[in-house]
């Protein structure tokens, strides 16, 4: 009888927080037992290096491929007794793949309805949330009719099928929608798998303080183990998490149980989530759900402030029908703070040796190297610098990280563009 094997749909990772991913669900499921396969794109797999975590058998794949996915678990020898992603753009190919084996996942129909957020908004709507208005625009004409029914802005401009704070944009009239709708001409390879959008999103614009809720659901119930407060710089670049988030008691209990009501209200029935919301004057707004693990090393501080806790074994757990392990209270503090950097022709690095061997740092990336360009931290991908660390409250935890912060200096000098008028002059 094949070995009992758990598929990693999407093995590979970019980012630094996305291999420790895959690193800490691959150990959770050994430790259960089971062997590792990974699945990824032949290009993905071709330049994966050294760092990337170990797998027990590889296959290639186009996991963001639905038909591509379904008849690969269609021919596969029996043995895989569950399937997993991290992978924001594989989360629906997986819950097709575990619907064709006849194992434990979400239904599709239902993940569908959460990549695709104003159908997502609509279903919440429904379900009684408050929500923003949202249209699907198709062009300009479609969007500046949207602006002018809603006024008085600002209004938001994105994918309606996106990721990572990629091509979305604050506008706060019609002259500014040709700058947004621009960025989707040159979408970055993150978001690439999904082809140039035929449409988008027009969203009027939510004032409050942005938050997101990390758990997972275990017999069929959500389970809220951490409300994360989100920092953020010049648009919708996200610059720190911190767990705990700092929310008073009463509204904590109320973005709790609001988002476990939103996930059951859209279908989700199974796996780790993570689901953005603002807290206004006039109470909880949720914003995207995402049935998958949040980024950024968010996974790390839910694990770090529940000290003993297993959350992809949890999440195994749930697939494979064994007895839920209790979970352990919350302690102490963590966060993620990315270190942004003036743009220009990078020349040296100051502090960042130092940080990164800090007794209270567990995670630290830096990915840029001296005579690199650092461009404009525009989404989750610019963004220079990283490190993760934890304390023994929050107090201390903000003291640290803004000490640790100030040691890290980069030296960057911007880099002239060619003369438009030659070397001469006019």
């Amino acid at each position: 009888m094949p070995e009992a094997t758990l598929l990693i749909v999407g093995s590979t990772a970019s980012t630094p927080w996305g291999r420790d991913q895959i690193s800490r669900l691959s150990a959770q499921a050994r430790q259960r037992g089971l062997r590792v396969m990974g699945a990824d794109t032949p290009g993905n797999l071709a330049v994966a290096g050294g760092e990337q975590p170990r797998m027990d058998e590889t296959v290639e794949l186009d996991v963001h491929d639905v038909r591509a996915c379904r008849a690969w678990a269609t021919d596969h020898e029996a043995g895989i007794a569950a399937v997993a992603t991290i992978r924001e753009l594989s989360v629906l190919p997986t819950a097709w793949m575990a619907r064709v084996r006849d194992i434990a996942g979400n239904d599709p129909e239902a993940v569908l309805r959460v990549r695709r957020k104003d159908v997502c908004r609509q279903r919440l709507r429904e379900a009684g949330f408050p929500q923003p208005s949202t249209a699907v625009c198709h062009n300009a004409a479609e969007a500046e009719r949207f602006l002018r029914t809603t006024g008085p802005g600002p209004w938001v401009v994105k994918p309606r099928d996106g990721l990572a704070g990629i091509g979305v944009t604050v506008v706060h009239g019609p002259a500014e929608l040709g700058a947004a709708l621009a960025k989707f001409e040159d979408l970055p390879p993150a978001i690439s798998p999904l082809g140039r959008p035929d449409s988008f999103l027009a969203e009027t614009y939510v004032e409050g303080d942005e938050y997101s809720a990390e758990g997972v659901v275990i017999d069929g119930r959500p389970q809220v183990l951490a409300l994360t407060r989100k920092g953020k710089g010049e648009g919708f670049v996200e610059t720190s998490h911190r767990i705990p988030s700092g929310l008073d008691p009463a509204t904590a209990a109320e973005a709790r149980e609001a988002v476990g009501r939103a996930l059951t209200a859209v279908g989700i029935t199974r796996g780790i989530f993570h689901v953005e919301f603002w807290s206004t004057a006039a109470g909880i707004v949720l914003g995207e759900l995402h049935d998958r693990g949040g980024g950024d090393y968010i996974h790390a501080l839910v694990e770090r402030t529940r000290p003993g806790f297993s959350l992809y074994g949890a999440f195994l757990d749930d697939l494979l029908g064994h007895a839920p392990q209790p979970v352990p209270p919350a302690a102490g503090a963590a966060c993620a703070q990315f270190v942004l950097a003036p743009p220009g022709r990078l020349r040296a690095v100051h502090g960042w040796e130092e940080v990164a061997a800090h007794p209270s740092v567990f995670a630290s990336h830096l990915q840029v190297a001296v005579g690199d360009t650092v461009p404009e931290a525009t989404d989750s991908y610019t963004r220079p610098a990283v490190f993760a660390a934890g304390a023994d409250s929050p107090e201390e935890l903000d003291a640290l990280v803004s000490a640790l912060t100030a040691r890290i200096t980069f030296d960057t000098v911007k880099e002239a563009g060619p003369d438009p008028l030659g070397p001469d002059g006019p």
